[in-house]
């Protein structure tokens, strides 16, 4: 019929490898499954999120987003909503409203899938090869340009820092 969406017809499965996994914005991203696979329904992103490596505030405006955290533990800031989140918590931050978080532990893994998807190209575009030793935490906020480069490509993809 027109107008339906085809269901995806063809198995197929990703782990983290050197091949999807970047540094983004001081943690380690791994893009599992990218909106090429899903005919841009939806990409999903495994995270190995650091201790003062957290975003601004942000909005984003084309996809809602999901966190569901494997290890460690986050607190998540989403509009008035605080959640306190530990391995097995599911977070649902949809478009449109501001959103942050910040790990309590050293590290946390999170699996964050965003619908549609989109999100992952930011993450390609700002990533970078992961270098052999990973950047110590800032002592202190951005830089006035590194805070213009990343909110001039956050705002090609419907991305709004607060």
């Amino acid at each position: 019929m027109a107008g339906e969406v085809e269901i995806l017809d063809k198995p197929f499965f990703r782990q983290a490898s050197e091949d999807n996994t970047i540094l983004f914005l001081g943690n380690i991203v791994s893009v599992l499954v990218s909106g090429e696979d899903t005919e841009g329904r939806y990409a999903t992103i495994l995270t190995e999120e650091r201790k003062g490596f957290e975003p601004p505030p942000h909005i984003h405006k084309n996809e809602d987003e999901t966190f569901f955290v494997l290890e460690g533990q986050i607190t998540y800031y989403i509009d008035d909503t605080v959640i306190h989140a530990t391995p097995g918590t599911y977070v649902f931050a949809p478009k449109g409203i501001k959103h942050t978080f910040k790990v309590n532990t050293e590290t946390a893994k999170v699996l964050l899938t965003v619908y549609p998807s989109g999100f992952e190209q930011f993450i390609n575009e700002v990533g970078e090869p992961i270098p052999q030793q990973l950047p110590p935490a800032p002592d202190g906020p951005p830089s006035p340009e590194a805070i213009k480069t990343l909110t001039s490509i956050a705002a090609k993809y419907g991305i709004e820092m607060k």
